[in-house]
């Protein structure tokens, strides 16, 4: 205590006589010597005799226990020796102040040297020799202190304009000490990496009075906002806690705010350094969290929210660098605690030589009904419920399909995420990955073991669950589900397949349940996902159609169902978008009794671009569909079912502009009608939004066809008039006439008119002079094999013969294998008359043998291998009930000649019928009276030979014997 007296009156005494001496007016940041000179203020007591008067090293001087100043620009250097053992305990100040204009206006002190007693991180006094401590004029003391020995130069940067830096050493002679330091000043506009360019400053908080480094925030995305460690970018004093409130008060209408915090700059987080694990070759780039964060390290504590009671999103302790911390709300709550004790962090000559840590701050705005935050306070829970199929505004949802990312902010720990989707009764479930991540940032001395493989865990950090209902569908630990990435390359040009069943989850039922689940949080710990969801519509207007369950469930039949609406269906599955390549569907509507069936389409689509033209038929005037060559075919289209297994076209649709002006109506002449819609070649895009089409239909009250339309036998004749006759004519009309023949026969049409092309151009339709048309299918499915305009009936120039397709040895073996048929149609749409006839014919065994090309060894006059009733120009066999039937049946009425009928049957066979049975009454007569005759002769005859023997005796009686 003497010793630090006499040491105290010593330096009075020098500062009384060098105040009393005369000298020039030096700057303060300079030191007068006595002989007028002016030096800088750190070459006093520096061992040197710098004024050239020995008046800047007086004896017992020292560099403790004053203040210094500078001039901006210039570096300065002032080193502390360490003190005799009869001066401990020891204890130095040095204040730097900063005076403002060329002074500079903050102080950076760079330990060049730095050996002040030991560090003991695990001992409670972690100096027990000595320690350096830092104060700044008008900030709290926060009573940390270094000490150790730095294996480098540190920086320090004050936040004001004046630091003391005190060095204090117990009395432990060993103690090693050495102490020597850099300053300077510098001014704030040349601290730009602390408060940015005049053009662009850093917004960094109001701080809150009474602390040393709490800030508050307020509107960060006006500004650009950092969270500064204290005193950056230079080393942080020890034993100090930061709070630093971030708030974002403006949110735009119908926008939720979160607030993000991150820095991927290694040269900007200076915390700890980066580790080596375990003697690795090289230093991974990780972090230190949760468990390491023990009570001698730094740490940084993020809250989701704006106080310490709200849930820790995490805890961070060293690394090069932060991952994104993101806030579930509008606040966050990041507070910085350092260690009481610490070695001054030395930078590296590789390294940036910033100290500290900066964080960056966003402001992120999401659409409030979305789901990339959980709108729970606590928990985590979504629902995602389908929209009604049919648009009513029964149930609002989020739609039939879309996007669904994991929650944009952090997760604190243990917290499990639950995606609950719900659809209608007839919906399912179509969940597909398009990505899946997660990877463990925590490298530490527990995680270190199981990076190397030397340790496992049973614990899964992540856990993924799809729940099909009660049934488990998926249990992941830490791996991914099932992915159909692929589908993450489709853009605005470009389309992924579809994902397929292996891919992706389809639900059983309307529900479907995804479970996520993490461990340590998903800001040291990120896991995310994206994936695609539908609700897929699987319900079908009408009744499965039984007879075609085998060509799937868009088959339909509607019975006993007065009125309806019928759509395309909505399963996607059915679709190119959900993988199938052809659509098929049939739509059969079945009336009752004494009822027709009248369909409405009212709107259609076929794709985005069909390549198919809707025209009109130039014979039926009926529209019909005409595809480009190898083109797709998609198509709506009609079709009359007057028997089981025999369709007849009635329209057809095929672009895109055909209903625009007005839908289009049927009536069926049966009572069953079809509508089929067909979408061959399907590209990935295409789906029920793009390939659709709505009718509606009813059953209308309709008297049925009186008289029968299918016709069987030897042959016959059709008549057609225009406008019908008789009640039948109209009750029948627009229902075909089906001709059918027996097995091993074939068909012949007899008409009067001449063939058209079954496609007209624009020329060809006035070559007939009537609008009238017969119209004749053949084949299964019929189809229009002629197109007839039709003449006077029985005008021999104009006849025309048909014979159906197996005579000439046509058709496929499947048509040939069935009794050939005949549809005839009569298009009436003006005045007029038509008639055909028609026979069941068939082949003479030579002309059969012939066709065949088997040779003949037979004579002209063997009759065996012809038939007697046949017709030589059609070189035909007929029925024997049509020869001599006084109608003419062979084109040339062969049948009816006189040379095979006689004169007398030609007359009698050509008498009508009410004369013929008055000639047949007649004749009977004539040959009864001739019997009574016979009778009448022969019973007077007996008379006399009984009474000539009654005369003559025995004698008489044996010569009538022998005579």
């Amino acid at each position: 205590m003497r010793s630090l007296s006499t040491w105290t009156v010593c330096f009075l005494l020098g500062y009384l006589v060098g105040t009393v001496s005369p000298g020039p007016a030096c700057r303060i940041s300079e030191f007068p010597c006595h002989n007028g000179h002016c030096i800088r203020l750190d070459r006093y007591c520096d061992g040197t005799d710098n004024c050239g008067d020995k008046s800047d090293e007086p004896m017992f001087c020292t560099v403790c226990n004053r203040t210094y100043y500078g001039d901006v620009g210039k570096t300065y250097d002032l080193q502390v020796n360490k003190p005799p053992e009869t001066r401990l305990p020891f204890l130095c100040h040095l204040t730097f102040t900063a005076n403002g204009q060329n002074h500079g206006d903050i102080v950076q002190l760079i330990f060049d040297e730095f050996k002040v007693g030991r560090y003991e991180s695990q001992g409670l006094d972690g100096c027990p020799d000595g320690y350096m401590q830092l104060s700044e004029l008008g900030r709290p003391f926060t009573g940390g202190s270094w000490c150790g020995v730095s294996s480098g130069p540190a920086a320090y940067y004050s936040e004001t304009a004046t630091v003391t830096a005190s060095v204090k050493l117990f009395a432990n002679p060993q103690s090693p000490f050495q102490f020597r330091l850099r300053f300077r000043f510098v001014s704030r506009r040349e601290a730009i990496v602390r408060f940015g360019s005049p053009a662009s400053p850093l917004e960094r908080g109001q701080v809150a009075p009474g602390t040393y480094c709490t800030r508050q925030f307020e509107e960060c995305y006006r500004k650009t906002c950092k969270l500064q460690s204290p005193n950056y970018p230079g080393m942080y004093p020890r034993n100090v806690s930061c709070y630093w409130s971030l708030r974002q008060k403006f949110v735009p209408t119908c926008k939720h705010a979160m607030i993000a915090v991150r820095q991927e700059a290694p040269h900007k987080m200076h915390m700890k350094r980066s580790i080596n694990v375990l003697g690795l070759n090289k230093t991974v780039r990780a972090l230190r969290a949760w468990r390491d964060c023990t009570g001698e390290r730094d740490h940084l504590i993020f809250y989701d929210g704006g106080s310490t009671n709200d849930p820790v999103l995490a805890k961070y302790c060293g690394g090069d660098w932060l991952p994104r911390v993101v806030s579930r709300g509008p606040e966050m709550l990041v507070a910085f605690h350092s260690s009481p004790f610490s070695i001054p962090l030395h930078s590296p000559p590789s390294q940036s030589p910033l100290r500290g840590f900066e964080l960056d701050v966003e402001i992120v705005f999401v659409d409030s009904d979305s789901l990339d935050f959980s709108h729970e306070a606590a928990g985590c829970n979504f629902e995602l419920n389908a929209t009604d199929p049919d648009g009513d505004e029964v149930w609002t949802g989020r739609g039939r399909r879309g996007e669904l990312l994991s929650t944009r902010h952090s997760l604190p720990p243990n917290t499990t995420c639950t995606y609950s989707f719900k659809g209608f009764p007839n919906d399912l479930v179509w969940i597909s990955f398009v990505s899946y991540s997660q990877r463990a940032l925590l490298v530490g001395e527990n995680a270190a073991h199981a990076l190397l493989g030397n340790g496992t865990s049973g614990n899964c950090a992540t856990k993924l669950r799809v729940w099909d209902g009660k049934v488990l569908l998926e249990d992941k630990c830490d791996e991914p589900p099932r992915l159909c990435d692929h589908t993450a390359l489709s853009n605005a040009t470009r389309f992924t397949r579809p994902c397929s069943d292996s891919e992706s989850y389809i639900s059983t039922g309307r529900n479907l349940v995804l479970q996520h689940h993490t461990e340590d949080g998903t800001a040291l710990h990120p896991a995310s996902f994206r994936l695609r969801y539908e609700f897929v519509d699987v319900r079908f207007e009408g009744e499965l159609w039984p007879s075609r369950e085998k060509k799937g469930p868009c088959y339909r039949v509607f019975r006993k169902q007065h009125v309806g609406d019928v759509f395309v269906p909505r399963n996607v599955f059915l679709y190119g978008r959900g993988g199938a390549r052809n659509l098929n569907c049939v739509y059969r509507f079945e009336a009752g009794p004494s009822e027709r069936v009248r369909l409405i389409v009212n709107n259609a689509s076929f794709g985005l671009d069909p390549t198919c033209v809707t025209g009109i038929d130039g014979h039926s005037g009926r529209s019909v569909c005409d595809h480009h060559p190898d083109s797709r075919i998609a198509e709506l289209s009609v079709w009359e079912v007057p028997w089981r297994d025999i369709k007849l076209p009635r329209g057809c649709l095929c672009d895109n502009s055909s209903l625009v002006s007005k839908p289009m109506v049927f009536l069926s002449s049966s009572r069953a009608l079809e509508l089929h819609f067909v979408a061959n070649d399907m590209n990935i895009t295409e789906d029920f939004t793009n390939l659709y089409f709505h009718a509606t239909f009813e059953l209308i009250r309709m008297v049925d066809c009186p008289r029968k339309q299918k016709l069987l036998g030897d042959g016959g004749e059709i008549r057609f008039t225009s406008p019908p006759e008789q009640r039948s004519d109209l009750l029948c009309a627009g229902l075909p006439w089906m001709i059918e023949a027996r097995a091993n026969k074939s068909l012949f049409i007899l008409s009067w008119g001449a063939f058209l092309p079954l496609k007209l151009r624009q020329d060809e339709a006035t070559r007939c002079p009537t609008q009238n048309r017969i119209l004749i299918y053949s084949g299964r499915p019929p189809k229009v094999v002629k197109a007839l305009c039709p003449a006077e009936p029985g005008s021999r120039p104009l006849a025309v013969h048909v014979f159906s397709e197996e005579w000439w040895g046509e058709g496929d073996l499947h048509t040939r294998l069935k009794p050939p048929n005949f549809l005839i149609e009569w298009v009436s749409r003006e005045s007029g008359i038509a008639a055909l006839h028609w026979l069941e014919i068939s082949r003479p065994r030579s002309s059969l043998l012939q066709q065949l090309q088997v040779p003949l060894n037979t004579s002209q006059n063997d009759t065996e291998l012809e038939c007697p009733y046949r017709c030589p120009e059609l070189d035909a066999c007929i029925s024997s009930s049509l020869w001599c039937d006084s109608k003419d049946h062979c084109p040339s009425g062969y049948d009816e000649s006189e040379a095979q009928c006689g004169s007398a049957s030609k007359l009698l066979t050509s008498l009508p019928g009410a004369t013929l049975a008055v000639a047949a009454a007649i004749l009977c007569s004539l040959l009864f009276l001739a019997c009574v005759a016979i009778h009448k002769i022969r019973v007077k005859r007996r008379r006399k030979l009984a009474k000539k023997k009654m005369l003559t005796g025995p004698r008489l009686l044996d010569s009538s014997l022998n005579s």
